[in-house]
């Protein structure tokens, strides 16, 4: 198998390599042992970055996530106060903190409530939930790199865009984001690889796991759709409904209550990286339910553009589909929290995005990250904390920067497309051609 290496073709990881050594050679046996070996290698060096991650939050860890110190440090993180969220055998309390996340994500939760040591204190029962949290997004990174490595087996190492992007230092350890982010890499990637019933399985439990997978669900439907995989497309989709349905019933029986998450959104005001919070911060105050209603919107307008893009002659593959759809989602949507930078690795991963513009853009995600903790401390100490007015301009910078992000995508696909045409040979009359895509 012949592999594409970034270190030969991508400017900014040729550099890079420069540290260990420069690029790989010419002569160079690369592929002998397949995606996994690229897997192994990009697995280990994510645990690295998550290890980082820690460091990065290591005042919180030694003295506690109360406010506004973690604020002030940066070291934030939802996670310790999930720490002594459920009783010991509760098996779904969706009245405990960190349970009114949806079904899985607060099933996963509670399991680490469970194998959490007590601890002397709060604080050390808080130290031990986090600890056990690192190690925890640690396998989930490793487990989306396999996904996307799995996915692209002549170019596993495009994985390195999950494994070792700066965002997993300052946004991996908020929450537990990435175990959505996982189901849904390994749905998309069980896509490409032509299982439509496993893809769909995956799906359905990312999206009872966070929301955002169900936009990534419509976009494996509209692109399967177009492309003549109706018979796929239709498991899929069955299997998605069957494993939302069954985790709905299995919440339900545990005694918990799966739609308070989003009765819970429903009422929510603008928050933090949204849009709307820019608008409020400016004077303009919109209620709940018009800040619901466009959000709804916003789902209708993703999928509107979604089947544009696929109805072209055309059509772009399911990559820039998906980010396009989900970005237009988190737009529009009532908050773009930090964490939200990690749904987009798995797609800058598998999308034709190079380490300069995916650099450019964590580049704003980390300054945004700074910026909201520094804006949050300012209620507790103004001359401390940054100023509405420079929050509302970083905030702005990084909705472009996901909207340059998405542009840039479909920007290289269409070039890539372009180059595929041109390398064709001549038609013949009455037979259609079309660029081969391991994401089409």
């Amino acid at each position: 198998m012949t592999q594409q290496l970034p270190t030969r073709e991508d400017p900014v990881a040729r550099a890079a390599s420069e540290v260990i050594g420069g690029p790989v050679g010419r002569y160079a046996r690369v592929g002998q042992r397949g995606w996994l070996a690229a897997a192994a290698v990009l697995s280990a060096l994510g645990s690295m970055v998550v290890a980082l991650g820690v460091l990065q939050k290591n005042s919180c860890v030694r003295t506690g996530w109360a406010t506004p110190n973690s604020l002030w440090r940066m070291c934030y993180s939802d996670l310790p106060a999930a720490a002594n969220g459920a009783a010991p055998g509760s098996a779904y309390d969706p009245f405990a903190p960190g349970t009114n996340q949806p079904f899985l994500t607060a099933m996963l939760t509670w399991v680490m409530q469970l194998v959490t040591p007590d601890g002397s204190t709060p604080l050390a029962r808080q130290q031990w939930f986090f600890a056990l949290a690192a190690v925890v997004v640690a396998l989930l990174v490793a487990g989306t790199v396999c996904a996307i490595a799995w996915m692209l087996p002549d170019t596993p190492w495009r994985a390195a865009h999950v494994a070792l992007s700066p965002v997993l230092i300052t946004s991996a350890l908020v929450s537990l984001d990435l175990f959505g982010v996982l189901l849904m890499a390994a749905g998309l990637a069980a896509w490409v690889r032509r299982h439509p019933v496993a893809a769909g399985a995956l799906l359905g439990a990312a999206v009872m796991a966070r929301s955002f997978p169900l936009v990534v669900l419509a976009a494996v439907a509209l692109v399967g759709w177009r492309a003549g995989r109706r018979d796929d497309v239709r498991k899929t989709l069955a299997a998605a409904a069957g494993v939302i349905v069954l985790c709905l019933v299995l919440a339900y029986a545990l005694g918990g209550d799966p739609l308070a998450p989003y009765r819970l959104w429903a009422d929510q005001a603008a928050a933090y990286g949204s849009v709307w919070k820019i608008l409020e911060i400016v004077g303009v105050t919109l209620p709940a339910g018009v800040l619901t209603a466009i959000a709804v919107l916003g789902w209708v307008v993703a999928l509107a553009v979604g089947g544009m893009l696929v109805a072209r002659e055309r059509p772009l593959p399911l990559i820039p589909v998906a980010t396009v759809m989900l970005v237009i989602v988190m737009v529009t949507g009532k908050s773009n929290p930090v964490q939200a930078a990690t749904w987009l690795l798995p797609l800058i991963a598998a999308s034709l995005i190079g380490w300069r513009d995916h650099l450019l853009w964590a580049g704003v995600e980390i300054t945004a990250f700074v910026a909201t903790w520094l804006y949050v401390g300012s209620g507790f100490d103004s001359a401390k904390g940054l100023p509405a007015a420079a929050y509302a301009l970083v905030s702005l910078a990084r909705l472009l920067a996901l909207g340059a992000l998405a542009w840039r995508m479909v920007d290289l696909a269409q070039r890539a497309d372009e180059r595929a045409r041109a390398a064709e040979p001549q038609a013949q009359p009455g037979r259609l051609t079309a660029v081969p895509s391991p994401t089409d």
